[in-house]
């Protein structure tokens, strides 16, 4: 599969300038629309048939899944998404066995969760 990043709730214009970090190191960008929240990651990267689903649940705040990047490809695009001098997404994820059935409101949560309790214990650092 080919290495992508997936934009969730961003503003157009700055997954746009994330979107060129991206493409320069042969990264795929797709935003993911209110609209497909419902649909599984496995589905949205393209690793499962699109099923009907319902309308997604809540996702109150941006997001980032990356799938299908080499591990040194990941710390290149960490790396260039930094460079834009843009503030960091604060809640990014790779896609894994375990998240691969979850819609965008779960990943959400679970993320959001994690954050938190990073932040609670002090151990918050922004990628």
């Amino acid at each position: 599969m080919h290495p992508l990043m997936l934009c969730i709730h961003m503003e157009k214009e700055r997954a746009l300038r994330f979107s060129f970090a991206a493409m320069s190191l042969g990264v795929r960008v797709r935003m993911v629309e209110d609209s497909q929240l419902g649909q599984t990651l496995g589905a949205a990267c393209g690793l499962d048939a699109p099923a009907a689903h319902g309308p997604g649940g809540r996702v109150a705040e941006e997001m980032l899944l990356l799938a299908f990047l080499p591990e040194d490809t990941l710390d290149a695009l960490l790396r260039a998404l930094r460079a834009t001098g843009l503030p960091p997404v604060r809640l990014k994820a790779v896609l894994t066995p375990v998240n691969r059935g979850w819609d965008f409101a779960r990943l959400y949560r679970e993320l959001a969760g994690e954050a938190a309790a990073f932040a609670a214990g002090g151990g918050a650092r922004e990628d």
